[in-house]
């Protein structure tokens, strides 16, 4: 069978949606979402209370002086490099290059011949 544009689509799409990510980086977006959450929780509760700071002493600078807010992200929050961000990478990684793989294995069997019974069964064999 001679792999055209549309069969090898057909591959990557029924691979791709087979070997999905799992565990790992499902929990790593949890828990980057709830830092994220927190973090800009707590930059609006310290920007808040840097802006009643600045409110309350702006009065006794001189003319000309001025308190202001300077950045508008008071505090950086990251998870990179961390044990679960690494671990969700690790994982991604691993099924990309299985995907990569299947996808590869798929198409050089399919150029050597194989039918569409060959391309399911060989479909079925590469994410099991």
């Amino acid at each position: 069978m001679r792999v055209t544009k549309i069969i090898r689509e057909y591959v990557e799409k029924t691979i791709n949606s087979k070997l999905v990510y799992g565990a790992p980086k499902e929990e790593y977006e949890a828990a980057s979402k709830k830092l994220n959450d927190l973090g800009t929780e707590i930059n609006e509760k310290v920007e808040a209370y840097a802006a009643q700071l600045i409110a309350e002493h702006q009065p006794s600078l001189p003319e000309g002086f001025k308190l202001k807010l300077s950045n508008y992200c008071a505090v950086n929050w990251s998870s990179y490099g961390s044990p679960m961000y690494d671990k969700s990478q690790a994982h991604i990684d691993e099924i990309k290059k299985k995907r990569a793989a299947a996808i590869e294995s798929i198409l050089v069997e399919l150029e050597l011949g194989a039918t569409k019974a060959d391309l399911e069964r060989l479909i079925e064999e590469a994410i099991a």
